[in-house]
């Protein structure tokens, strides 16, 4: 195959986007397939994955702190999902449903656009899945706008464009760490 330049320490914990795009679908599937649950408990649901996910990323970001390894953006999507996570947390109830509603539409397209750049840059090491990666990400990124973009309107299927948005963005996530972890035994030492 090739030499790779990529760090060792970007390949190494390749389970933690597995882990997350694994969290992502699981909440997707959820809300397609619990449509009648209310937004509250969505909304609890969401704050500790998103939570986990900054964990998650946050470590993944720490342990990929060599030069020119693109950590920081790992690193400040942790620290942003921690602090979301913690913010809805602690949120009265009778706010949590509204604010739930915009937080995860742009949260989404935020992670959408974080998940776009990282394709680009790991197009470099592993061309053959780029087109793969992008569908799914852009995927996830017209259901966030289309929801966003009407959130009262699309209240009724809250459920249907967050659920789709989850799926497409857990999909690149979870083909993202075999295609690490697939690269890890790739890179010499």
């Amino acid at each position: 195959m090739g030499n790779y330049s990529l760090n060792r320490g970007a390949t190494k914990l390749w389970w933690i986007p597995l882990v997350t795009g694994i969290l992502a679908l699981a909440i997707g599937v959820w809300c397609l397939f619990s449509p009648l649950d209310t937004l509250t408990v969505l909304a609890w649901f969401f704050a500790a994955a998103i939570t986990a996910a900054g964990v998650m990323n946050l470590a993944f970001g720490i342990a990929n702190t060599q030069p020119h390894s693109n950590w920081g953006w790992s690193l400040a999507l942790g620290l942003i999902e921690i602090i979301c996570g913690i913010w809805l947390f602690m949120m009265p109830e009778a706010q949590l449903i509204t604010v739930f509603i915009y937080t995860i539409a742009l949260y989404l397209i935020f992670v959408t656009i974080n998940a776009i750049c990282e394709a680009f840059v790991l197009a470099g090491y592993a061309r053959d899945w780029l087109a793969w990666m992008l569908l799914f990400l852009f995927a996830a990124l017209v259901f966030a706008i289309i929801f966003l973009a009407g959130p009262i309107a699309g209240g009724i299927a809250v459920w249907l464009y967050i659920g789709i948005s989850f799926i497409a963005f857990g999909l690149y996530r979870i083909i993202l760490a075999f295609k690490l972890r697939k690269m890890s035994k790739l890179i010499r030492f």
